[in-house]
């Protein structure tokens, strides 16, 4: 039986810094340049993001575990849309939206930011940015040496 990796999507799978850079050049007044039509659909993916997923999902059972923006309530479609864009429309059944992902079970969790939850979490977080993981490279070697 496979391992359950867990990715998210924004700062991860997506750039959303450079999605938030954007949205507030083209509006510099808002207060919530994510809530903006488009914003998650449009985010460009992070460097070796989609050939990693791909790589990935051939050892692993891989779902994208990602936390909805409340700002912007369209983000629940803009997100599925963008994983059919990158990823292709078979994976968007592997989209997970949760406010806590430690209610989310899998093996390892690769996110951007430390999570805080209800449960303490069945995955390994593997700190995508970090200085023990700094890219999708290095993150990709790790689990692929662990099979």
């Amino acid at each position: 039986m496979k391992k359950t990796v867990l990715i998210d999507m924004d700062g991860v799978l997506c750039n959303y810094r450079k999605g938030i850079e954007s949205a507030i050049a083209r509006n510099p007044s808002t207060s919530f340049p994510q809530s903006q039509l488009k914003f998650f659909e449009n985010l460009e993916p992070m460097p070796d993001a989609i050939e990693s997923y791909n790589l990935l999902d051939q050892f692993y059972n891989v779902r994208i575990c990602s936390r909805p923006s409340t700002p912007n309530p369209l983000c629940y479609m803009e997100k599925r849309l963008w994983v059919e864009k990158h990823l292709g429309y078979e994976r968007c059944d592997k989209l997970i939206l949760a406010e806590d992902k430690t209610m989310v079970k899998g093996n390892f969790l690769i996110d951007d930011h430390e999570q805080d939850g209800i449960f303490l979490p069945a995955w390994e977080l593997i700190l995508f940015g970090s200085e023990e993981y700094p890219d999708w490279k290095t993150i990709v070697k790790k689990l692929i040496e662990i099979l």
